[in-house]
């Protein structure tokens, strides 16, 4: 079964059953993310039984993209043989490929500015502002997210840190995610900060990479907090 348009996948998965996907990566990253998130919500089996097709060499979009979904990567040249083959593989016996499988982590929350006490003598952070720190492994992830523009756009600012590895935390790609996609990415600069701003959106997720084929999945959940009053404790004279 060929699927030509992305917006045929509901249907076609509904009408039909199947042992695995192939995806041709020649179109858009953006347009070959859709597709993957569709057939992951309606026939999650597929999931981990996804082919992708390049041409060529991949650029660092679609490469990234086949990390997180966890796609198989063949090429073009001698694709019939290797088809088949992957396809036993991923069908009937076990994953036996030497590439690892791409890991996706969930990281420890350490401190939450609206879950921690404020220090008798501080004032509290302003309304709409939120930090929040994170621990995987070796490297803590700072976030501060405010509402600059009001309530219709928001901004993230992050630190990516890993203690004594120099030179670790820059060049990471950061990718803030949703139900629907990619909603925008960036990277980290020499000393692992990144920045993004966005129109606001109902759940929305931080994918950072932290290594070859290491990812860490931040949820961030419903951005709808800053509407609601936050305690603030006053400066005792």
């Amino acid at each position: 079964m060929v699927v030509q348009d992305v917006g045929e996948t509901p249907i076609t998965l509904q009408r039909e059953a199947f042992d695995a996907v192939v995806i041709d990566l020649g179109h858009s990253a953006a347009r070959v993310e859709q597709a993957i998130l569709r057939i992951k919500q309606i026939r999650p089996s597929l999931g981990d039984r996804m082919i992708a097709i390049r041409s060529g060499v991949a650029d660092r979009e679609t490469s990234e993209l086949m990390e997180r979904h966890n796609l198989v990567q063949l090429s073009q040249e001698g694709m019939l043989p290797q088809l088949w083959t992957t396809l036993q593989e991923l069908v009937i016996g076990r994953r036996s490929w030497q590439q690892p499988v791409r890991s996706m982590g969930i990281p420890r929350l350490i401190f939450d500015s609206f879950r921690s006490p404020v220090t008798t003598g501080v004032r509290g952070l302003s309304p709409g502002v939120r930090q929040l720190a994170y621990e995987y492994k070796s490297a803590v992830i700072d976030l501060s997210i405010e509402f600059p523009e009001g309530f219709g756009r928001t901004s993230i600012a992050g630190q990516v840190l890993y203690g004594e590895r120099k030179g670790a935390s820059d060049g990471l790609s950061v990718l803030l995610v949703s139900g629907v996609g990619t909603l925008a990415r960036t990277a980290t600069n020499q000393f692992g900060e990144f920045h993004l701003e966005f129109d606001s959106a109902d759940a929305v997720s931080l994918e950072i990479r932290l290594g070859e084929r290491s990812w860490v999945l931040v949820p961030l959940g419903k951005m709808d907090w800053p509407r609601k009053p936050l305690p603030v404790r006053s400066v005792e004279r």
